[in-house]
C-alpha cells in the first residue's frame, strides 16, 4: 500500500505540470497584458513597455514558464502587480478559504448523506417525494443565483446579516457557506439514495432482517458500508469542488480568499498569480482522488490486496 500511495504522488508530478503548462498556454494566447490591465489607460507605450520588462512579461514563452517552475521549486515566484510572493500572499488567504470550504464540505457531508439514506428508508413517501422535488430544484439553481438572492433577502432587504468581509464572526459565514452547500447537498442525497436502495434490496440485507438484526444495525453496518464506494467518492470530489467553487462565493460576497485572488489575478493578468492558484487547486483535487483510493482499500480487502500486490 505505501509503494501504491509513493507512486500516486510521483504521478501527480508530470499531471499538476501539464495542467500547469495548460493554464499557461491559455493565459499566454487571451489578449492584453499586465501594463495595460494595471498602469492607468493614459501610460505612454514606453511605459508599458517597460513595466513589462519589470515584470519579466516580455521575455519569451519558455523564459516564463520554467521562469515559474524555478520559483515554484525555490518557494519564490513574484506576482506582476505586486512584485510580492505569491506564496505569502496566499498563504495569508488560505486560512480562509479552508475554513470556508471544509465547514461547507461538513455540512454538505452529514445533511447530504442523512437525507439520502432517510430517503431510501422512506422509498416513495411524501418525505422522499419533497426531498426528490427540492433536490432537482436546488440542483438546477446555480450557485451565483442562490448567492445573490440570499444576499438581497438577508443582507439588503432585512439587514440580519453582513453584505461582505468578515469582520462580523460566525455571521459572516452564514451566507457563503449556504450558497456552497446549497448545490451540494442534493446532489449528494440522490447519489446516497439511489446506492442504499440498490444495497437494502440484495438477499444479503433481507437475510439480516430476518434474523432478527435490529434496523439500525441493518442500515448502518450493514447496508451503508456496502454502498459508501460511490458515496465516498462523491464526497472527496465534492471536497474539491467545494474549494474550488469558493472563487463564485468570495467574489460575491468579497471575501479576502484563494478564489477572490485567482479572479482578481486573471482581470490583471498576472499570469504567475492564476498559474500558482490552478497549482494549489490541481493538487487538491489529485490528492482528494488519492483519498479516495486509500479510503476504497480501508473498506474492501480486495482492493487492499489489488494495491498490495
Amino acid at each position: 500500500m505505501g509503494r501504491y500511495i509513493l507512486r500516486r504522488l510521483l504521478y501527480m508530478i508530470p499531471m499538476i505540470f501539464l495542467v500547469v503548462l495548460l493554464v499557461f498556454l491559455i493565459m499566454a494566447i487571451t489578449p492584453g497584458d499586465p501594463a495595460t490591465n494595471n498602469l492607468p489607460i493614459t501610460a505612454t507605450k514606453e511605459v508599458k513597455e517597460a513595466y513589462n520588462a519589470s515584470v519579466g512579461y516580455s521575455d519569451s514563452l519558455s523564459v516564463r514558464f520554467f521562469g515559474f517552475v524555478k520559483g515554484v521549486l525555490t518557494g519564490k515566484v513574484l506576482s506582476y502587480t505586486s512584485g510580492q510572493n505569491i506564496f505569502e500572499e496566499l498563504g495569508r488567504r488560505l486560512p480562509l478559504t479552508l475554513r470556508l470550504g471544509l465547514v461547507s464540505f461538513a455540512i454538505a457531508a452529514v445533511l447530504g448523506v442523512s437525507l439520502g439514506i432517510l430517503s431510501a428508508i422512506k422509498q416513495y413517501s411524501f418525505l422522499d417525494t419533497s426531498l426528490t422535488i427540492l433536490a432537482v430544484l436546488f440542483a438546477s439553481i446555480p450557485s451565483f443565483f442562490v448567492a445573490i438572492v440570499l444576499l438581497l433577502y438577508f443582507a439588503v432587504y432585512r439587514g440580519v446579516l453582513p453584505t461582505f468581509g468578515m469582520n462580523d464572526g460566525i455571521k459572516s459565514y452564514i451566507l457563503p457557506v449556504v450558497t456552497l452547500v446549497s448545490g451540494s447537498i442534493p446532489v449528494l442525497s440522490r447519489m446516497t439514495r439511489s446506492a442504499m436502495l440498490g444495497v437494502l434490496q440484495q438477499d444479503y440485507i433481507r437475510t439480516a432482517r430476518a434474523k432478527g438484526v435490529p434496523e439500525k444495525s441493518v442500515i448502518w453496518k450493514h447496508a451503508l458500508k456496502n454502498a459508501s464506494f460511490p458515496i465516498i467518492t462523491l464526497l472527496l470530489g465534492g471536497l474539491a469542488n467545494v474549494l474550488g467553487g469558493s472563487v463564485i462565493a468570495e467574489s460575491i460576497f468579497s471575501l479576502p480568499g484563494i478564489g477572490t485572488y485567482m479572479l482578481k489575478a486573471i482581470n490583471e493578468k498576472n499570469v504567475p498569480g492564476v498559474m500558482t492558484c490552478t497549482l494549489l487547486l490541481s493538487a487538491v483535487f489529485m490528492l482528494a482522488m488519492l483519498l479516495n483510493d486509500i479510503c476504497f482499500a480501508l473498506i474492501d480487502p480486495k482492493v487492499r490486496a489489488r494495491y498490495q500486490g
